[in-house]
């Protein structure tokens, strides 16, 4: 685990750097890409958590 979390703050800094080259166009466009991934991943986890929240909630009953 914490070896991952190095690895990841180790691309950011390099991600960091390279955004000041002219490569800044690729680097940003991965990064948008990134933010976006998660924000749909964040989206898709909270309708699930609330699908599942309205079963439990009109369904409890036939559950247990």
């Amino acid at each position: 685990m914490f070896v991952g979390t190095t690895m990841n703050k180790s691309i950011e800094a390099f991600l960091d750097i390279l955004s000041w080259t002219p490569l800044v166009r690729f680097i940003r466009t991965y990064r948008m890409q990134q933010l976006n991934e998660r924000t749909a991943k964040l989206r898709m986890s909270k309708k699930i958590d609330s699908v599942f929240e309205r079963i439990l909630r009109y369904h409890s009953d036939l559950l247990s």
